[in-house]
């Protein structure tokens, strides 16, 4: 079947012959509809970035969404026709697959079936394999595992009503998290970036107050609106120098949040004009069982109007177009592509 792999570093394919996923008993086949590009992910994976990951060739992406053609007899919470998201390919002899979302088919396993039958140790990562409800577009719901990523990231940052919150990078990353603090009824929200139309779409999505530091001084503009300083400074770009930036705006005791896998893992950090009380928040990445426990929430605000995934996947292309879906997304020409089997 066919897929993108990264054979090597700096290289990426489309390929026909990655071997078909073999189903066991608790095992659904998944056909796959469609999967984000995610330049938090496959781009780090396709440069060598990606900390802790170095095993090639691969078969990339990990934000597949699909639609269940078979089940294993054991399967008791999926059933043929059931849409779902993080569909998933085992290793082979001939790739490696660090979630294989890039491929025609994969695997959803039945995660609660396997540990009410009693076995032990079975990983976690099943746990957000989960139903998309038929009424949601297959091709634009892969978008719901970043915004549950992202939403599960808030929560863990103390994101709620009453919080002065500033948002650094408008990115798909940072407009769903433009998205959800309004929702969770955050006001006053600021936001940063360098790009004018990004930041005007951000403030369609909520935001409150727009700063491009291209144009003003981030510091003065922050304190112009907040004196004290904000509660929470989140960096939704991955850019560790920010973290600078962030000790000058943030209150006594208030937190910079760093969402997001870096490609450097390191940083020198100046506190000379922070406060005397701070935190430093590191969220690489939800854990699966977090990410579970806000699916349902995420998916009422899908279905109800509250998001809308088409302020998010701003371009659908066929897999075969993944040159012109990376140019896209790396140049910022795009919000979210999601390239289609």
């Amino acid at each position: 079947m066919k897929g993108l792999i990264v054979p090597e570093l700096g290289k990426l394919e489309l390929v026909y012959d990655i071997p078909e996923p073999e189903m066991g008993p608790y095992d659904a086949i998944v056909q796959v509809v469609s999967c984000g590009i995610c330049n938090g992910t496959d781009t780090k994976v396709i440069e060598g970035h990606f900390k802790g990951f170095d095993t090639y060739p691969c078969v990339l992406g990990h934000e597949a969404c699909g639609k269940i053609i078979a089940v294993g007899d054991k399967v008791r919470n999926f059933k043929v026709g059931d849409y779902v998201l993080r569909a998933k390919l085992r290793d082979s002899d001939k790739y490696y697959h660090g979630w294989g979302g890039f491929s025609e088919r994969a695997l959803v396993t039945d995660y609660f079936a396997r540990v009410e039958d009693g076995e032990k140790g079975v990983p976690v990562s099943h746990m957000a394999e989960q139903i998309v409800p038929s009424d949601i577009d297959p091709v634009k719901a892969m978008m719901i595992i970043t915004l549950k990523e992202v939403f599960s990231a808030l929560n863990q940052f103390g994101v709620k009503e009453g919080k002065k919150v500033m948002i650094n990078g408008c990115g798909p990353v940072g407009q769903a998290m433009v998205r959800f603090c309004k929702l969770l009824g955050v006001n006053g929200l600021i936001v940063s970036d360098l790009d004018e139309e990004r930041l005007k779409k951000a403030q369609r999505l909520g935001a409150d107050v727009l700063i491009n530091p291209a144009k003003q001084d981030v510091v003065s503009a922050v304190k112009a609106v907040y004196p004290s300083g904000v509660d929470l400074f989140i960096d939704a770009v991955g850019i560790n120098s920010l973290i600078n930036t962030g000790f000058q705006v943030i209150k006594f005791n208030g937190k910079i949040c760093v969402y997001g896998i870096s490609p450097k893992t390191c940083a020198e950090i100046d506190w000379e004009k922070a406060p005397y009380n701070w935190n430093i928040q590191f969220v690489q990445k939800p854990t699966f069982p977090e990410e579970y426990a806000v699916h349902n929430r995420v998916v009422e605000f899908v279905r109800s109007g509250a998001i809308n995934l088409d302020d998010f996947v701003s371009h659908v292309l066929p897999v075969e177009a993944f040159e012109e879906g990376f140019r896209l997304s790396r140049s910022k020409q795009a919000t979210k592509v999601a390239l289609t089997f």
